[in-house]
């Protein structure tokens, strides 16, 4: 009992903390876009913040490394060469870009609700409630809220990629799209496994028991008759 208590706890702990520091990422994003907003203003490029997206994209240099840039290095005392791996940019977003961006908001309510759910289920797993149908429905719904979430951001992501793409042309290198390669599609397909594992083992449970009661009852029994 006390070794579930203690799991519930330091599992409810490291959430809470883990969700601080998104919130605070999420807090200073929101800042940055606000700055983005008003540096697309003063800097002419649209009078209409839908018009404009900030977007990051992943380059490859096309120069040999003999002729790379160089800058300087004080431990060596002298410049090095460096490449660029990425690029910051404004660009024009699609019409589809702009839809999946309003739908961040309902996702986002699903995904603080599947929070809630996670929290009551660490809590019963606290209390040593564990197949019941009311954690299967929380894990349900914070694993796929999750998972929404996570799908939502990398479509959008890969829509402004695929807008750079498009429409920015820089020398000596080559745009490369690795939104969908950087994606990790294993955590979530393993979060979906365990997650309908739990609810495949909550069913047996829930169908098992009373066979395993009777059988356990039955054991009882014939052991105090060969004890007798």
């Amino acid at each position: 009992m006390k070794k579930f208590n203690i799991l519930g706890i330091i599992s409810i702990t490291i959430i809470i903390v883990y969700t601080v520091g998104s919130f605070t990422d999420f807090c200073k994003g929101v800042s940055d876009g606000w700055n983005h907003a008003e540096q697309v203003t003063s800097d002419s490029i649209s009078n209409k913040s839908n018009e404009v997206a900030f977007q990051r994209i992943t380059v490859r240099t096309l120069t040999p490394s003999s002729e790379w840039e160089k800058v300087p290095n004080s431990a060596f005392g002298k410049e090095v060469p460096y490449q660029t791996r990425s690029i910051i940019t404004y660009v024009k977003p699609s019409h589809w870009y702009n839809v999946i961006s309003f739908l961040v908001f309902p996702l986002a309510i699903g995904f603080f609700y599947g929070f809630y759910c996670l929290i009551n289920f660490l809590l019963s797993v606290a209390r040593r409630q564990i197949f019941t149908d009311k954690n299967v429905h929380c894990m349900r719904w914070f694993s796929y809220s999750y998972i929404a979430l996570q799908l939502h951001m990398t479509i959008q992501y890969w829509l402004g990629e695929q807008a750079a793409l498009a429409q920015i042309s820089l020398p000596g290198y080559a745009l490369i799209s690795d939104t969908l390669i950087e994606t990790d599609w294993i955590s979530m397909i393993v979060i979906i496994l365990f997650t309908e594992i739990f609810g495949s083992g909550f069913c047996r449970n829930s169908r098992d028991g009373p066979i395993f009661s009777a059988r356990f009852s039955f054991l009882n029994h014939w052991r105090i008759f060969v004890l007798a």
